[in-house]
């Protein structure tokens, strides 16, 4: 017969098992592993594309942007000036000249419009200041006028202050007026004439719709806004 002793009985002899003590074990902390793709090169060409498409959406944008300045409307009061360049040789002057478009006597409907030289301040003379609206042009003293085509028949149609009509009118709107470079004044229905003077310019002569075969080979087609 096998008698268990009680080794926690006071008068056992015997001895309590030595059994050591098992801890459990840390949790071990899981890293997060980012598992790139076996084909990168999809991605990385794919990006590449996307960066090429921005560029050439951005390089299109730049290129419309550029376009819109160079055709762009000046905005306030601006004057109208004859181009001059170093060609040139008004009056047998080879110096450079300022002839601006203003407004004969008052900017009123019927007065004409002639060049003289150009205010040396700007806002001097009120008679050379103009607006742009759509496709006409304006005195800036009274934008109920409009720069109007009275008919092609050399100085004896100048051009004239009339009311500007309502939804425009064709012998009221011009090809007309920008803020950058040089540029023709075309009556809209007739392109084959420009707004100039007579040959080269002198004080105080009207401006009509001249044929721009004369206009451009006595060097009197282009104005800027200056």
């Amino acid at each position: 017969m096998c008698v268990w002793e009680n080794a926690n009985h006071q008068d056992s002899k015997a001895q309590l098992p030595n059994i050591p003590v098992v801890l459990p074990h840390q949790i071990q902390q899981v890293s997060t592993v980012v598992i790139q793709p076996m084909h990168s090169h999809i991605s990385t060409s794919t990006t590449s594309n996307n960066n090429s498409n921005n560029n050439s959406n951005n390089q299109s944008s730049n290129n419309n942007s550029n376009n819109q300045i160079s055709t762009q409307k000046p905005t306030g009061g601006f004057r109208i000036r004859l181009h001059w360049q170093p060609s040139y040789n008004w009056q047998n002057n080879p110096h450079e000249q300022f002839y601006c478009m203003e407004c004969r006597g008052s900017c009123k409907s019927g007065s004409s419009i002639q060049i003289d030289e150009c205010s040396k301040n700007n806002n001097d003379n009120i008679r050379q200041k103009f607006i742009a609206i759509s496709k006409t042009i304006r005195p800036a003293s009274n934008p109920s006028l409009c720069l109007t085509i009275t008919g092609y028949i050399g100085r004896l149609s100048p051009v004239k202050l009339r009311r500007c009509k309502r939804g425009g009118s064709s012998n009221q709107n011009f090809r007309e007026v920008r803020s950058n470079g040089k540029f023709e004044l075309q009556p809209e229905t007739n392109t084959g004439r420009c707004l100039s003077q007579h040959h080269h310019p002198k004080p105080h002569e009207v401006v009509f719709p001249e044929v721009c075969e004369l206009t451009r080979r006595f060097d009197t087609t282009y104005w800027r806004t200056y």
